[in-house]
């Protein structure tokens, strides 16, 4: 067996030595650091996603406000889409006359009916400083009707709270067709003549779905089912009005119509206003009284 040179025993012997010593290499001078920069840092690149998780405290209602408004229509209206009505003619088009179409309804002042007004921003469930006591009174059902072929109420709103209680006053038979979306639930059944039936969302809808009645096709109507009680349809004439709102705070409402979906463009007091996907930011005084007329340019409908 060969012996190992005496060069290589020197080596591994220092090597020893400096193992056992330990490694002593100058340490730095203590950096200072702000927690809050790093918490921003580990969210920007996604190291951290506890951080990135923390929820922001939101502020806190003043009070309460209400947000009154009208839809008008600057210009022509442009027709309602015709109603083609095709079978049970002696229920559906009496006199011989089917129905006239819904698509758009405009009164004579220029009002425009059936535009959903609802607020997006969410809030925290039960917390009486967002929601206002009075709507604990709210009842507990919505009626939705069709007769003569059509469903009376054209765009409806609830709460996920309410049923829908679907009434029949036709004597003939029909079937609602509830197309739900997010989290409200779609249900398809049957209402015989003379009858009802009851529909419960079970969860909230982003924006409103359709109705419909496979028997009758030509049928047809929209709903919005919302957590929040902060909601309304405008009238025959194109008004709403929102009670009770939470004031002080940014609030983001959503307005929808039929037609045009997401209402993009309106002029308000004179001046344009853009829509980003039909949101409207506003943030109310507390005790205010908000009144807003909202023109829509008839040329959006062609």
């Amino acid at each position: 067996m060969k012996s190992i040179p005496a060069t290589i025993l020197i080596s591994l012997a220092c090597l020893v030595a400096v193992l056992c010593a330990g490694c002593r290499r100058p340490l730095a001078d203590g950096v200072s650091y702000s927690e809050g920069n790093v918490a921003l840092l580990r969210t920007a690149l996604g190291g951290d996603k506890a951080a990135a998780a923390t929820p922001v405290a939101m502020a806190e209602p003043t009070g309460w406000a209400t947000l009154r408004g009208v839809f008008k229509l600057s210009g022509q209206a442009p027709p309602p889409t015709p109603i083609a009505v095709s079978s049970d003619f002696s229920v559906c088009m009496p006199g011989g006359k089917a129905p006239p179409g819904n698509d758009i309804v405009v009164d004579p002042s220029g009002g425009i009916a059936n535009i959903f007004v609802y607020l997006e921003t969410k809030y925290p469930d039960g917390d009486p400083k967002w929601e206002h006591s009075d709507y604990a009174a709210a009842p507990k059902e919505v009626v939705f009707d069709q007769k003569v072929c059509v469903f009376l109420t054209h765009a409806f709103a609830m709460r996920t709270s309410q049923t829908l209680k679907v009434l029949n006053s036709d004597p003939t038979g029909h079937n609602t067709n509830l197309e739900g979306g997010g989290n409200a639930r779609s249900e398809n059944f049957a209402v015989p003549a003379g009858g009802s039936a009851s529909y419960a969302p079970g969860g909230e809808a982003d924006e409103p779905f359709k109705v419909r009645c496979n028997a009758h096709p030509w049928m047809a109507a929209y709903g919005i089912v919302r957590k929040s009680p902060y909601f309304d349809v405008t009238n025959a004439g194109g008004g709403f009005e929102i009670p009770n709102l939470p004031a002080g705070v940014p609030l983001r409402f959503r307005v929808w119509q039929e037609r045009l979906r997401s209402i993009r463009e309106v002029k308000v007091t004179g001046k344009i206003d853009k829509y980003n996907k039909g949101r409207m930011d506003l943030k109310l005084d507390t005790n205010e009284q908000r009144e807003l007329e909202l023109v829509v340019d008839a040329s959006l409908f062609k």
